[in-house]
């Protein structure tokens, strides 16, 4: 039984065999009729060159004699291009070719080699880099750090910030309108920081955009134009209120009131009316000893800061007309010490020390707690030289230098400030100058104050004289 069973399976099997050559013998007579495919040389090594709105395609030719053209498909194969190969030499070549219609970003693109015998080679992909808009507002544009309108000169200094390596800069070109109503353009090579734009008039304007030639491009891409207004020269005295000034009393903004702080150590606190009048609103007799006093102004909230003549610092606020020490946490009556800086210019949240003969500005971040924040002491600019000088409306530094011009520094939140800028002229006329919100008083050295109501710190050349 067992030797029948065998012979069962070995006849079974010998004919799975047999039906599986049959089969293959087919397989191998269908594709033996079909005629060996030939394809051509396929493109090779693709490099792309980006320019604005095209870019440079340049690939590697295999030696194969059959090619004869090649087509570039993108979009889907939408769109194609046509390039003639022309054959100069024997083994392989290098051929090339702008694409003038991609949109800007990157385009997928496949090369296929044909031949008019209707050969054709493998697909080979590649991408394309187009460079526009977009790219353009990337870069890293040159940016105007100093602006210095010299009204006398006709003449707009500017300074801008120094290039660096890699940021493609080429140069920069400045166009304007002079006074005598011609336009003139300046190119500002890649190593210069200082322009002077000459014959330029008040209140004008000029457009700058800087120049980039990116590596591996093929074509220079230009910024948009920036526009920047010149100051608008503004004639103005300012308006002479009534009440007359101390020039010996110090004077500081509390809370959008004008607080006056006396030879006598009286604090008058002065409401501003609409007008830039000033109505007494509240006085505190001998609340301030100027004999144990070198320096006392509002700070923030409530808070006030003193630094008595042993260059203490103190914390203070007013408790029912007394003035009140704010201890620190070690319960320390003063928060600092060492304070010989005879110049201060108080601001939100923090106020700066200015010293005499450098003009070196530090950073006092003070917390209501009378202790420092991070950063104390940090020196933010030097060359701060100027008197009479102020903080206007927590935004702009003023000061006047021994030719009268007043020049302006910009202050931001976190104590660091900007580039200096001249914005007025004949400024020596006023022995001090008091801000308070956007208001500005100007004090003459006979005590008279004149007011400028919305007085515009940025955007207005100040003539007072």
């Amino acid at each position: 039984m067992n030797r029948i069973t065998n012979l069962f399976f070995a006849a079974a099997f010998l004919a799975l065999i047999l039906s599986s050559c049959d089969k293959m013998n087919d397989i191998q007579k269908k594709y033996a009729d079909k005629a060996e495919q030939v394809y051509l040389g396929r493109v090779d090594s693709v490099q792309c060159f980006p320019g604005v709105g095209r870019a440079k395609m340049v690939w590697y030719m295999n030696a194969d004699p059959k090619i004869e053209r090649t087509i570039i498909y993108w979009n889907s194969r939408q769109d194609s291009l046509v390039v003639p190969f022309n054959r100069t030499a024997l083994g392989g070549q290098r051929d090339s070719v702008y694409l003038d219609s991609l949109p800007e970003g990157s385009t997928l693109l496949e090369f296929k080699n044909v031949n008019s015998k209707g050969e054709t080679s493998l697909i080979t992909i590649a991408g394309a880099t187009v460079w526009g808009e977009h790219f353009a507002g990337s870069l890293t544009a040159r940016i105007i750090n100093a602006f210095d309108y010299d009204y006398t000169q006709s003449r707009y200094n500017l300074s801008l910030l120094k290039t660096f390596p890699g940021d493609s800069v080429v140069y920069s070109q400045i166009s304007y309108t002079t006074n005598s109503n011609t336009v003139q353009t300046l190119t500002i090579n890649r190593g210069d920081s200082a322009v002077a734009l000459t014959d330029f008039p008040p209140g004008g304007s000029f457009q700058l955009r800087t120049i980039f030639f990116p590596p591996q491009g093929i074509d220079t891409v230009r910024s948009d134009y920036q526009t920047f207004k010149a100051p608008t020269v503004v004639a103005n005295r300012g308006v002479k209120i009534a009440l007359a000034g101390n020039i010996n009393s110090k004077y500081f903004n509390y809370n959008g009131d004008l607080c006056e702080w006396t030879t006598t150590g009286n604090l008058n606190v002065y409401t501003v009316n609409d007008d830039g009048s000033l109505t007494l609103k509240m006085n505190y007799p001998a609340l301030v000893s100027r004999t144990t006093f070198r320096e006392f102004f509002f700070y923030d909230g409530d808070r006030f800061i003193g630094i008595q003549t042993n260059n203490n610092v103190y914390m203070y606020r007013i408790v029912n007309g007394v003035l009140t020490i704010v201890k620190t946490p070690s319960g320390a009556d003063n928060m600092g010490s060492g304070f010989t800086f005879l110049k201060y210019a108080p601001a939100r949240g923090f106020f700066y020390s200015i010293a005499e003969t450098t003009g070196e500005m530090k950073y006092w971040p003070a917390l209501p707690t009378a202790t420092w924040g991070a950063s104390n002491g940090s020196v933010m600019g030097t060359g701060f030289t100027y008197v009479p000088y102020g903080l206007f409306n927590y935004q702009t530094l003023l000061g006047v230098d021994a030719t009268g011009y007043l020049w302006t520094v910009p202050v931001y939140a976190t104590g660091a400030i900007g580039s200096k800028s001249r914005m007025g002229l004949g400024w020596t006329r006023f022995k001090k100058i008091i801000c308070v919100g956007t208001t500005l008083y100007g004090m003459e050295s006979n005590g008279d104050l004149y007011v400028f109501n919305n007085f515009d710190a940025t955007g207005s050349y100040w003539i007072v004289n």
